[in-house]
C-alpha cells in the first residue's frame, strides 16, 4: 500500500480508539448506575490489601440504551486491545513504507 493510505488508516484507527475511550468514560461517569451486588467470588489484589468479595453492577432495571450497557460492562476491554493492536501494526507498516 502507499504510505498515504497507511497514514490515513493509522489515523482513523487511533481516532476510533479515542472515541471508544471517550464513550466508555461518558457512560461510566454521566449515565445512571445500577445497584451493586456481590457475585460470591473472592478477589485478591496481591498488593498487600485484604481479599474481599467481588461486586458487579446490576443493569437490569437501569434505563439506558443497549449500546451503553455494552460500554458499562467488560465489552470495551477486548475491543480496545484489538483496535490498539491493529493501530500499532498499521503505524509500523506506515513507518516501513516511508523508507
Amino acid at each position: 500500500m502507499k504510505k498515504k493510505l497507511w497514514l490515513a488508516l493509522t489515523i482513523i484507527i487511533w481516532i476510533i480508539f479515542a472515541g471508544i475511550m471517550s464513550l466508555t468514560y461518558y457512560v461510566n461517569h454521566y449515565m445512571p448506575d445500577g445497584h451493586m451486588y456481590a457475585t460470591g467470588d473472592i478477589v485478591c489484589m496481591n498488593d498487600g490489601r485484604d481479599c474481599g468479595p467481588e461486586y458487579k453492577e446490576d443493569l437490569t432495571n437501569v434505563d439506558i440504551p443497549n449500546w451503553a450497557r455494552f460500554f458499562k460492562g467488560d465489552g470495551p476491554i477486548l475491543l480496545l486491545f484489538g483496535i490498539g493492536t491493529v493501530g500499532v501494526i498499521a503505524g509500523n507498516k506506515y513507518k516501513k513504507s516511508k523508507k
